[in-house]
């Protein structure tokens, strides 16, 4: 009688390779590319943000100016429609200097509004 028994073994696992943690240098190549464009756009997004507060420091002095503008102007009504800026610069000289004279225009006739 003999029979033949089976011991429950652990079997041999295949061989893993392993990984290659060589690169290439078509990989490195690329990695070194892609690299620079990084650096490229980092320095893009810089100037980027410096352009951006240099255009938002202009817009703030550029609403001050519009401010100090709006302080020194005035509106004159009822003017007779044949005044013509000239006359209206000579008349109001004694209050200082003038800068501009305005008449506004009706869009469709060009006539004054008065």
């Amino acid at each position: 009688m003999s029979q033949e028994m089976e011991a429950d073994l652990p079997m041999a696992e295949p061989a893993r390779q392993e990984p290659e943690t060589d690169m290439t240098a078509a990989e490195e190549e690329e990695i070194t590319a892609m690299k620079r464009r990084v650096a490229e756009m980092e320095e893009e997004a810089k100037k980027l943000r410096e352009m951006q507060a240099t255009l938002e420091q202009q817009t703030a002095d550029l609403a001050d100016d519009k401010e100090s503008i709006d302080a020194r102007s005035i509106f004159v009504g009822n003017v007779d429609y044949s005044a013509s800026p000239e006359e209206i610069q000579s008349h109001f000289q004694s209050c200082g200097d003038i800068n501009r004279v305005t008449i506004l225009l009706d869009k469709f006739t060009g006539s004054p509004k008065g």
